[in-house]
């Protein structure tokens, strides 16, 4: 079987991700800035992606079954690194790996937004254009103060967006693109938020009419399938994984 990549490889989602997909006998390169990565990098840093870019073609071998591009930082982190790593580094992970993919036999990728993508009322004027414009460093001052929070939510969003308006280019390629939207999430990310006195009771009123929170090898189900064979007709969509979150949230919305 041919390598895929998950980034964000150390904890949480990425890490249940690389479990599964060993699992099922694939070559997985993990990335992640932690160090013990196969690759180690920072993605919040155009010359880290790049070095991650290089560093995974040469293990490679020069083609890629998959990629899912899990990094992120948290909504309690600073609001400037947020948008570099959850959108422009989670995008260039997608962007920069396509030729890689398009030597593939059947591949895939999956980019990670999430439910707080909905919350639109945080949007900040003109971060999500200068993210689908490719312009980080005007998406990076649209959110001068503003907290992680807002960076986080505008960020998942953004790469909703970007995920389905590649979909025409992917598709040409043979490459499928798709994105998995999780909502709470049992990893270390959703226990810090708990743990936040001022995000803590807004994550922990989100509605789950399912009455739980998902485990992180639930969401590595989840991305399985849509790099996986049983998927090869899904693209260019974002598949909710949040226990019916957003179906409270937004019922009137398809």
């Amino acid at each position: 079987m041919g390598s895929i990549v998950v980034t964000g490889a150390a904890s949480g989602i990425g890490a249940a991700t690389c479990v599964r997909l060993e699992k099922e006998g694939h070559r997985v390169i993990g990335v992640d800035r932690s160090p013990g990565a196969e690759v180690v990098a920072d993605l919040g840093s155009r010359e880290g992606r790049s070095l991650a870019v290089e560093a995974i073609r040469e293990a490679s071998g020069g083609s890629l079954e998959g990629v899912v591009s899990a990094a992120g930082l948290g909504p309690y982190d600073e609001a400037g690194p947020v948008a570099r790593v959850n959108y422009f580094g989670a995008m260039a992970m997608l962007d920069d790996l396509l030729e890689l993919l398009a030597r593939g036999s059947a591949p895939a990728a999956v980019g990670i937004s999430s439910v707080g993508a909905v919350f639109t009322q945080l949007l900040v004027p003109g971060f999500v254009e200068a993210c689908l414009a490719g312009d980080e460093e005007a998406a990076v001052a649209c959110m001068e103060g503003h907290d992680g929070n807002t960076a986080y939510v505008c960020a998942k969003h953004a790469l909703a967006l970007a995920v389905k308006q590649r979909a025409p280019a992917w598709g040409a390629r043979g490459v499928r693109l798709n994105a998995v939207a999780p909502g709470s999430t049992e990893t270390a990310m959703l226990e810090r938020l708990h743990d936040d006195p001022a995000l803590g009771p807004p994550v922990r009123a989100l509605p789950i009419p399912l009455g739980r929170t998902a485990t992180a090898s639930e969401l590595a189900s989840a991305i399985a399938f849509l790099l996986g064979p049983d998927a090869s007709f899904v693209h260019g969509t974002v598949l909710k994984v949040d226990g019916g979150s957003e179906a409270v949230i937004r019922p009137d919305v398809i």
